[in-house]
């Protein structure tokens, strides 16, 4: 699934609650599952002493390669991710058949190509007591509540 320059530029804007670091996703974390997207926002929760039930990532930050301790730090903790490919500026069709049994099962992704847009297929297939946190560029991390209003909201951006 091709997503769209339109989309794009609105998804710019954070989808859910932008925070300036991890405070509020471990008060959080005792209550709902974690999905986090992204590789420094996975390592940030790390960090936070909160594993993700899904973990979304792709060795990479900011389109450059992370780094070598970053990198073993991941696997240390997801010894068996799965692997999907998803070419960037694209929502893979394989990740979005599995999404739903993705989220159910937990664990890991290692995606080869681009996991940021992979964002928007995980929020429309959670549950609404799941949370879905990842980086937004040089802003902070984004909490999102899949509820009802934010999955229309994506559905229109992905129809656009």
């Amino acid at each position: 699934m091709q997503i769209s320059q339109k989309a794009k530029e609105q998804l710019k804007q954070p989808l859910g609650e932008l925070h300036i670091d991890f405070r509020k996703i471990k008060e959080l974390s005792g209550k709902h599952r974690i999905i986090s997207i992204g590789d420094v926002c996975t390592l940030g929760l790390l960090v936070m002493g909160i594993k993700p039930h899904l973990a979304v990532f792709d060795h990479k930050f900011m389109r450059m390669p992370l780094e070598r301790d970053s990198i073993e730090i991941l696997k240390r903790y997801f010894k068996d991710p799965k692997h999907y490919s998803n070419p960037a500026g694209t929502i893979s069709d394989e990740i979005a058949k599995d999404a739903k049994k993705l989220i159910e099962e937990g664990g890991s992704i290692l995606i080869d190509g681009e996991e940021d847009l992979t964002a928007l297929i995980f929020i429309l297939n959670a549950k609404e007591d799941d949370i879905i946190v990842y980086g937004q560029p040089k802003q902070g991390i984004v909490i999102v509540r899949p509820d009802k209003k934010i999955k229309e909201k994506i559905n229109k951006l992905l129809s656009a």
